[in-house]
């Protein structure tokens, strides 16, 4: 009953007609009784704490129940985002989440100065609680290119780094000293099937030499416990991304009604997205992607007769205040430069060859139309070209007309029923982009379409309904309007990130050989799977030598933090 509670009044956050709760006594209660059962926090793993600019930082991030550590089933988004010991934002990254994890890169610029940075991860509804709610933890950037300023310790002894064990599982290697260019095998073993169907992220790295202050993972579940239950604080509360990306705005008018107007987003190109919100009586409207879609080429637009007297604005994200937290400096203990001037010259060799040693972009799922199967598909070129707009119409579009009165065109889809004549025009859509003035489309050079889809009848597409549909493709996915005023806008907003499939080289094949590898970081594998029984781990140690670390982190199956660590020795031909 309780669950069935906590389910309909997250219903009522995504209303069309947002309450605002925050201005009253009760409505505040059932806000904090969402915040108990929603209990959410983010946990952020990273392939190491310290870095040079020219490395690439990658993270693994989690969000999780705070009681029990196992993945929540609510937010679909998180949010990490790197800061300077200036408390200024370096870059921000929205990260769509499957099962409650994800994953992504940043390349460190040489722009940075060295010094001490903060990670900081949230979701959408933690924006709604103080800072103390955030996962936020210190890494360490050394810009090589510019004079280091750093304390300076003898304490080199203590970064050497030492094994980390779990009685619950552990790794077993086919061999722990290596050559350059061998085959590594490894595989998890473990007496209790829960810590193989954990969530964990696999990371083989090259000791840091001048990294210091790395927290104990198992100290996360800790600090999260003694951390005090807050109640939301925003006056102006954030929605909860339960089902994706959310983007959200209002359109202002002082001759027009705001309410129950339709405004439409469209995400262009050959991965388009396509939404259409109805306003509320503030003329606030509200979109959710459900589908994490990287393209940036996006377009809001009022739909509508008198555009003309409406202008859209977006909500800005919220801004967070840093001014509490505290950086620790940066500390160098008597080998850093040494360590420093292998790992720049080693990341230098591995830029030069960026291009051939290129990351895999992973597309989870299937694109799949918005209008579905059932339509009637024209593909341009099974047909003569012709040169205008108004020809490839009339003669390849079957039961498709365009009429044209005072330089002005439209186009009419005929009904399934010849007799009917509705006055509603129908939805006429490029690569995601709707158009209701066709003017500029009937300038546009039919050579570079590839397609239409034709829908015939009566046709609901979300808050709106047409005559009929319309939907054509371009060759390169590119179209662009030339429509532009208040009511049409191309905001820039903030992307999800790729998923990707990281390099690995394979030395069975010989074009890999003569390519220069001068990786630090042999594996990463942020979402591992070891539910198999015999998963075994591959990968290759590269040109250099010394010791490296493997490291395991995450939570079981039943959300015990598990963090283990060995060490393996790669050692060139010359050196044995």
């Amino acid at each position: 009953m309780d669950r069935l509670k906590h389910i309909l009044v997250l219903v009522l956050l995504l209303s069309c007609k947002q309450i605002i709760f925050a201005q009253n006594n009760n409505s505040s209660i059932e806000l904090n009784e969402v915040d108990t059962n929603l209990n959410e926090t983010v946990y952020i793993s990273t392939n190491s704490n310290s870095f040079l600019t020219g490395e690439t930082l990658l993270y693994n991030i989690s969000c999780l129940n705070k009681t029990t550590n196992l993945p929540t089933k609510y937010s679909k988004v998180a949010y990490f985002k790197l800061i300077d010991s200036n408390k200024k934002t370096i870059t921000t990254q929205k990260i769509f989440l499957k099962n409650g994890t994800g994953n992504g890169d940043f390349f460190i610029p040489t722009t940075l100065e060295t010094g001490t940075y903060k990670i900081i991860g949230y979701t959408n509804w933690i924006l709604n609680k103080n800072i103390e709610n955030y996962f936020i933890t210190d890494i360490y950037i050394v810009n090589p290119y510019k004079e280091i300023s750093a304390q300076t310790t003898n304490q080199s002894q203590v970064l050497i780094s030492e094994p980390a064990t779990n009685s619950n599982i552990s790794f077993n290697f086919n061999n722990k000293i290596l050559a350059n260019r061998q085959k590594v095998e490894l595989s998890v073993k473990t007496s209790n099937d829960d810590f193989l169907k954990g969530n964990y992220t696999i990371s083989v790295r090259k000791s840091d030499g001048f990294s210091v202050q790395k927290a104990l993972f198992n100290d996360y579940k800790l600090i999260n416990q003694n951390k005090n239950p807050n109640n939301i604080i925003s006056s102006d509360f954030i929605l909860p991304e339960l089902r994706g990306e959310i983007i959200k705005g209002r359109i202002k008018s002082n001759l027009g009604e705001i309410n129950n107007q339709k405004v439409a987003l469209s995400i262009v190109g050959k991965n388009y997205d396509l939404k259409i919100a109805k306003t509320d009586e503030q003329g606030r409207f509200t979109f959710n992607l459900e589908k994490a879609n990287t393209n940036p080429n996006i377009v809001i637009q009022l739909l509508g007769d008198n555009k003309e007297n409406y202008s859209i604005e977006i909500d800005e994200p919220k801004e967070t205040d840093f001014s509490s937290l505290v950086f620790p400096a940066l500390q160098l203990n008597s080998e850093s430069n040494k360590n420093i001037t292998e790992r720049l010259i080693s990341s230098q060799i591995e830029n030069a060859y960026y291009n051939t040693k290129k990351d895999s972009i992973i597309n989870n799922d299937k694109f799949v139309p918005f209008f579905g199967t059932s339509t009637i598909e024209y593909k341009f070129d099974d047909f003569t070209r012709f040169p205008t707009m108004e020809e490839t119409v009339t003669e390849i579009i079957t039961s498709v007309v365009f009429r044209k009165e005072k330089d002005n065109y439209s186009l009419l889809v005929y009904d399934h029923n010849q007799t009917f004549n509705s006055t509603i025009p129908p939805l006429v859509v490029v690569d995601g982009l709707i158009l209701e003035n066709l003017n500029d489309f009937f300038t546009y050079n039919p050579k570079n379409l590839y397609s239409v889809n034709v829908v015939k009848g009566l046709y609901y597409y979300e808050a709106k309904s047409f005559n009929g549909l319309l939907f054509f493709t371009t060759k390169k996915g590119d179209y662009e309007t030339k429509l532009s005023g208040s009511y049409i806008i191309k905001p820039q907003l903030l992307r999800p990130v790729d998923t990707k499939r990281y390099f690995q080289p394979d030395y069975t094949q010989d074009k890999n050989t003569r390519i220069p590898d001068y990786r630090h970081q042999l594996l990463w594998l942020p979402n591992a799977d070891l539910s198999a029984i015999n998963s075994n781990i591959q990968f290759y140690t590269s040109d250099v030598s010394g010791k490296f670390e493997v490291v395991l982190e995450g939570f079981s199956a039943t959300g015990k933090p598990v963090y283990i660590k060995e060490i393996i020795d790669v050692k060139s031909i010359d050196s044995n």
